[in-house]
């Protein structure tokens, strides 16, 4: 059953543009990526993941279920842009209905979960009563100051079986091939490699060279959240992606 998804916009632009956040994260997350994108000229509507933000907690956290509420939302857009887990979702929802969007810009996505012990402890190491404003501040120097309390209460609200359960009901998770095979123009940004990547550099370059639809790209200096760490750098390639001609 899907879940009616909490959402917030922006823009009144005739190109409809969906954003969809990571694990652990919401809406808010996208409050400096949204108003600059409807600038750019788009209606931009940002949504709260199932178990997120304020959207319903259901029982079930694959990532079939993720990509059916999306899917829920619209029969099309102009662009979609999922980060992490949202990455994974979006590629769910594309290999299903490859119409959904006439673009799309994958942010350092999931796109494999090779062991999930590792995964769990991943997503979770910075749960706890314990973690404070100044504890997410400090390990991430480069965030805005509003980016760091908008994720610690992103992740307290999502508590630790939702982030947990996002990835113990995906075992196995590997979308590579689905990804190798995409059929529209996509952005597929990879997080510095010093920085812990997901998507590192052999594996971003291989699939571009592998699917000429697929733009690659390292963003320098950021980590697996690039548009917290260098805003102003990812908005740069993003605007310049979503406004050439299609």
């Amino acid at each position: 059953m899907t879940v009616e998804l909490a959402r917030i916009e922006w823009g009144s632009g005739d190109r409809r543009l969906l954003v969809v956040h990571g694990v652990g994260s919401n809406a808010d997350g996208w409050w400096r990526v949204g108003p600059a994108l409807a600038d750019a000229g788009f209606h931009v509507v940002a949504v709260d993941l199932r178990g997120h933000g304020s959207s319903d907690t259901p029982d079930d956290y694959s990532i079939g279920a993720y990509a059916a509420d999306l899917l829920a939302l619209a029969d099309r857009w102009d662009v979609v842009l999922g980060h992490s887990l949202g990455g994974a979702a979006v590629v769910e929802a594309i290999t299903g209905r490859p119409e959904w969007t006439n673009r799309l810009i994958l942010e350092d996505p999931m796109l494999v979960i090779l062991d999930e012990e590792i995964a769990v402890e991943y997503v979770t190491s910075d749960l706890g009563p314990h973690v404070t404003l100044d504890m997410v501040q400090a390990a991430n120097p480069t965030w805005h100051p509003e980016d760091a309390r908008i994720k610690l209460e992103a992740q307290n609200a999502a508590g630790w079986r939702v982030i947990e359960d996002s990835m113990r009901h995906n075992p196995g998770w590997n979308v590579v091939a689905e990804v190798a095979a995409i059929t529209i123009p996509t952005l597929l940004l990879g997080a510095d490699p010093d920085l812990g990547p997901l998507v590192p550099p052999a594996l971003g370059q291989s699939l571009a060279e592998m699917n000429p639809n697929i733009e690659f790209y390292t963003l320098a200096g950021a980590s697996h959240s690039m548009h917290r760490d260098e805003f102003d750098a990812f908005m740069a390639v993003v605007l310049d992606f979503v406004t050439q001609t299609p």
